[in-house]
């Protein structure tokens, strides 16, 4: 007797629904792997015919390049396998890929150098030193381009459908956290509150409750869910939780915890075993030393070199500033920097040169109401030219001064104005820990459009959980924010 001849009507239902989904995540994850081998063989082709032996068909040495271009896809997908880059929870997006990515690179690097040694071949060597970059550099491009092509073929890897069970606060911090925009990847359905709920608690959430600790399988397995999230909640201790595991699991149904320590990056925390009892290290985060120096170099020399090439569009810009608006071309504002300490802050003047004295004439139009940070979508002191600066972020390209003196970094918290440090609490207070950036978390994250609170949240994680990866990332993600424009006014 089959698995589906004992299930009911109702159970078999939801059993095909969610074969069929887990079929469409399967072929997500096939297609992934087919770009990513595609990746590595452009890349492996390409460092072959440029490498100087490629096109000698004496030498020696091209059975062992040529077999080497044919292993590329093969074992490039198996490196990305063992970064976990075929997560089934991450088909739709995966924001880690790029350290995935990485991972691997260094991975195959490794052992394609090994190769090399063992066989005495500097030919190989060269050839795999360029290929890998090349293939780290196609994959997530290949990967866009697929997911692109399922989407036009009408397949879609859903969102994993998730049940959050914990206190009405918890519910509501986490739902507030995970948006879509955040992780696409998931869908929360619905709540099982636990504890003694105030009614104008449960009434103010957004998502809706579908029972208490007692229905978490139950209410998990009539939604449809692919998953359970239990937040911090001191009522499901150890023998809780894994009964609970064991209930899902029978229904095919993941179960996820959230520590009670959020906002640390995964790099940070190192899990160790005590008697069998499972522990977190946290490591501390990096606020100095080598890598630090290193960082503050390799900055001042882009924004050296940045400076030297766009200096043709800077002119232009400044030029443009002045033409259309009285007023000097530059805005000089004092900041606040590292460790409090003040410095002029540099941008092309997108405003009347009067501005800060109209500040008070406009206040009641200010969309910000948490008594910081001022900000008017239409504010009519900006001029047409500032107007498009502004979309386009280039009113901040002068700040590659600041980064140049060293005032300022390339990434960082975003720079406050000495009366808002002035209100920080000790724990905001840590934004100044480090140099402010150019672009940052909050500039990727929606900019203008973000809350006060927001703005902190995301630029005290940057301090607590800075890394080159880190930077790296929130480098590429500004070249996107940058060209869509989003929260910039």
């Amino acid at each position: 007797m089959t698995v589906l001849n004992i299930l009911t009507p109702e159970r078999r239902a939801r059993y095909d629904v969610r074969s069929g989904r887990h079929e469409q995540v399967r072929a997500y994850i096939r297609a992934l792997v087919v770009a990513d081998a595609v990746a590595a063989l452009a890349g492996a082709l390409a460092a072959y015919a440029w490498h100087p032996d490629g096109s000698d068909s004496a030498n020696l040495q091209i059975f062992p390049l040529r077999l080497a271009v044919a292993l590329m896809p093969p074992f490039w997908a198996l490196a990305l396998w063992l970064h976990r880059a075929y997560d089934r929870r991450r088909v739709s997006m995966d924001p880690e890929l790029y350290r995935k990515v990485l991972g691997a690179s260094g991975l195959l690097a490794a052992g394609a150098a090994t190769g090399a040694l063992l066989i005495d071949s500097m030919a190989l060597f060269r050839l795999v030193i360029v290929s890998i970059p090349l293939a780290a550099a196609l994959t997530p491009i290949a990967r866009s381009l697929a997911r692109a092509g399922l989407s036009r073929a009408g397949h879609s890897a859903e969102r994993r459908r998730v049940l959050l069970v914990g206190h009405a606060r918890s519910v509501e911090e986490f739902a507030a956290q995970v948006r879509p925009n955040r992780a696409p990847w998931l869908k929360i359905v619905g709540a099982c509150l636990v504890g003694p709920t105030e009614p104008h608690e449960a009434d103010n959430l957004a998502i809706s409750v579908q029972g208490d600790l007692g229905s978490v399988v139950e209410s998990a397995t009539a939604m449809d869910c692919d998953a359970v999230v239990v937040l911090n909640c001191p009522e499901l201790d150890g023998s809780a939780l894994r009964d609970l595991s064991w209930r899902l699991h029978e229904q095919n149904i993941d179960l996820a915890i959230v520590p009670v320590l959020v906002g640390v990056a995964v790099e940070r925390i190192l899990v160790d075993t005590v008697d069998g009892l499972p522990m977190m290290h946290i490591r501390a985060p990096i606020l100095s030393g080598p890598v630090r120096m290193v960082k503050e170099g390799f900055e001042r020399a882009v924004a050296a070199l940045a400076l030297a090439l766009l200096s043709p569009v800077l002119l232009v810009l400044a030029a443009l500033v002045r033409l259309t608006s009285p007023g000097p071309a530059l805005f000089r504002q004092v900041r606040v920097g590292l460790n409090g300490t003040e410095f002029e802050c540099l941008k092309f003047r997108t405003m009347v040169a009067d501005a800060e004295r109209l500040r008070e004439q406009l206040e009641h139009l200010n969309e910000k109401n948490d008594g910081v940070l001022f900000k008017i979508r239409r504010d009519p002191r900006i001029t047409r030219v500032g107007r498009v600066l502004r979309k386009c972020s280039l009113d901040e390209l002068p700040q590659l001064v600041n980064v140049l003196r060293g005032e300022m970094s390339l990434v960082g918290p975003r720079p406050p104005l000495p009366e808002e440090a002035a209100r920080y609490s000790e724990q905001v207070r840590r934004r100044l820990a480090v140099k402010p950036g150019l672009t940052g978390l909050w500039q990727v994250s929606g900019r203008s459009m973000l809350s006060w609170d927001e703005s902190v949240r995301l630029d005290l994680s940057y301090v607590e959980n800075w890394s080159p990866q880190l930077d790296a990332k929130i480098l590429l993600r500004t070249t996107s924010a940058v060209v869509r424009g989003t929260g910039a006014f």
